[in-house]
C-alpha cells in the first residue's frame, strides 16, 4: 500500500463517506500501534496488594474475662495438710529468672503482637515493665477475649506462664518523654 492512500472511496455519491473516515494508512498503523501498547500494558498492570483478612475471634466463652475494676481473685484454699502446698504466684514468679521467660515469650510468639520487649505494637496492647496481678494475667491468657488466642495449660504450663510474667515484671520502665531529645519541645 502507498503511504499516503487513503481508506475511502470516492466514487459515487452513494459510496462516498464522510471525510473524517477517510484515515492515511500511516495513521492507521499509528493507532493500531497505540492500542497495541494499551492491550500490552493494560495486561502487564499488577492489582494493587490486599491487606490479608483477618482472622475472627472464635465465639464467646462460658466465663467471662475479669473486669479491670473488678477486686482480685481470693487466695486458693489451702491444700490438706497431706498435699505440698503450692508456692504463691508472685513467689514463683520472682524466682524464675526472667532469662527463661525471655525464651519462653519469643518461643510462643508473644512477641509477634506485644512487640520484643512486651512494649506493645499495633496489634497487642503493652504488658511490661508493670503488668497486671499474676492471678488476672493468668485467667485473661488462659481465656481471653478479641483477637487473642486462648493459651491452654497444654500450650503454655503455669510454670512456664510464671516465668513470661516474671519476664514482664523485669521489663525496664521507659526514661520520661521530657527526657527524649526528639520529642522534647
Amino acid at each position: 500500500m502507498i503511504s499516503g492512500q487513503r481508506y475511502c472511496h470516492r466514487g459515487t455519491e452513494a459510496q462516498r463517506k464522510p471525510k473524517y473516515l477517510c484515515v492515511s494508512a500511516s495513521l492507521w498503523l499509528v493507532i493500531v500501534f497505540v492500542a497495541a501498547t494499551m492491550v500490552t500494558l493494560a495486561a502487564q498492570t499488577r492489582p494493587t496488594p490486599q491487606a490479608p483478612t483477618r482472622r475472627t475471634a472464635p465465639p464467646p466463652r462460658t466465663a467471662p474475662p475479669p473486669k479491670r475494676d473488678a477486686p482480685e481473685p481470693a487466695e486458693p484454699k489451702p491444700a490438706p495438710a497431706s498435699a505440698p502446698a503450692p508456692a504463691p504466684a508472685k513467689a514463683a514468679a520472682d524466682a524464675t529468672p526472667p532469662d527463661a521467660g525471655a525464651a519462653l515469650y519469643r518461643k510462643n510468639g508473644c512477641y509477634e503482637c506485644h512487640v520484643n520487649d512486651a512494649q506493645g505494637g499495633p496489634q497487642g496492647p503493652r504488658l511490661g515493665p508493670n503488668p497486671i496481678p499474676f492471678p488476672r494475667f493468668a485467667a485473661y491468657v488462659r481465656n481471653p477475649t478479641g483477637d487473642m488466642p486462648p493459651f491452654t495449660a497444654k500450650v503454655i504450663s503455669d510454670q512456664d506462664l510464671q516465668s513470661i510474667y516474671a519476664f514482664l515484671q523485669s521489663r525496664p520502665t521507659p526514661p520520661p518523654v521530657k527526657d527524649i531529645p526528639l520529642l522534647a519541645p
